[in-house]
């Protein structure tokens, strides 16, 4: 990144703390993280906020702006041990209603006995106001007791947690919707404009789609500003409709509703229960509002 950027364009120890504009543009304040000294102001044409889920001037924009908690609170590790059946396999099992763990390998050929890493993710939802804390050091006793019995002839669910090299733990959080994301010379984008619930890899998703919506629509504008509203009018009601979406019915929303279907139990043939049509369709209708769906793909080519 720096190579393209140039080493300038990269600065560390910084964090924003406002935002001034006029008509002829606009400056952002930093100051020093590590000192909380004020740093050199920036002016510039537009501004586009990406500092995530924390953004100060989300804040500014929203004093009143809150992070949502729901009761889902995450457990993330990472293992090493011998590849998982043909060592590209992407794992989900279960539901946040009753445990639920992802599991896939992030980097091969780890050491010598030929291991991957792999990552994973407990998520469980709790009658709880009690939040996790973030990036903090996850507790077994917290978490373990759900998933010790999980066995499969492929995997030892239960013995990869317990030889994780480290355990953090954190909460699902997001924030309600906003109508607005452009102000003047100001506009946000990922998750400063939507925080999400970290479902399908959507965060991601969603940030890399303003980013392209954003870039097609300032080279094709001769003011900015008016770039900037295009693109507030294009992205902000579609990702609204994701955010909601993750928190009522996810991607995992079909483990959800296998698991209401056979009552949690063990089942020999799932088209007794619910179709490969029906499956199906509830995973096109998520691709649709997210935007990932074949024709929505092509469409932007």
């Amino acid at each position: 990144m720096k190579e393209r950027l140039g080493v300038q364009s990269v600065v560390t120890d910084c964090e924003c703390v406002g935002v001034e504009q006029d008509d002829c543009g606009a400056t952002v304040h930093f100051k020093q993280t590590s000192t909380g000294k004020p740093r050199d102001s920036v002016r510039a044409d537009v501004i586009v906020d990406c500092e995530g889920i924390n953004s100060a001037l989300r804040k500014q924009f929203y004093p009143d702006d809150e992070i949502v908690f729901t009761g889902i609170n995450t457990w993330r590790g990472v293992t090493r041990r011998k590849p998982i059946l043909d060592g590209r396999t992407y794992v989900r099992v279960g539901s946040i209603l009753t445990g639920k763990i992802v599991i896939y390998p992030i980097i091969d050929d780890v050491d010598d006995d030929d291991r991957q890493l792999i990552n994973w993710m407990a998520e469980i939802k709790r009658d709880t106001v009690a939040q996790n804390d973030w990036n903090t050091t996850g507790k077994l006793a917290d978490f373990f007791p759900l998933y010790e019995s999980w066995r499969f002839d492929w995997l030892d669910v239960a013995q990869m947690i317990k030889d994780a090299d480290q355990i953090l733990e954190y909460p699902t959080v997001d924030k309600d919707p906003i109508t607005q994301w452009t102000f003047g010379r100001v506009t946000l984008a990922g998750d400063a404009a939507h925080p999400i619930y970290p479902r399908g890899s959507n965060g991601a998703a969603q940030a890399a789609i303003d980013a392209r919506t954003l870039a097609d629509l300032l080279r094709s504008h001769a003011d900015p500003r008016e770039a900037l509203k295009a693109y507030d009018a294009a992205r902000s009601g579609p990702a609204a409709k994701v955010v909601r979406t993750n928190r009522e019915h996810p991607p995992d929303f079909v483990n959800i509703k296998i698991e209401e279907l056979v009552g949690d139990k063990p089942f020999d043939n799932l088209d007794k229960y619910i179709t490969q049509a029906e499956l199906r369709a509830l995973s096109d209708n998520y691709k649709r509002i997210a935007g990932f769906a074949l024709t929505d793909v092509g469409s932007r080519n």
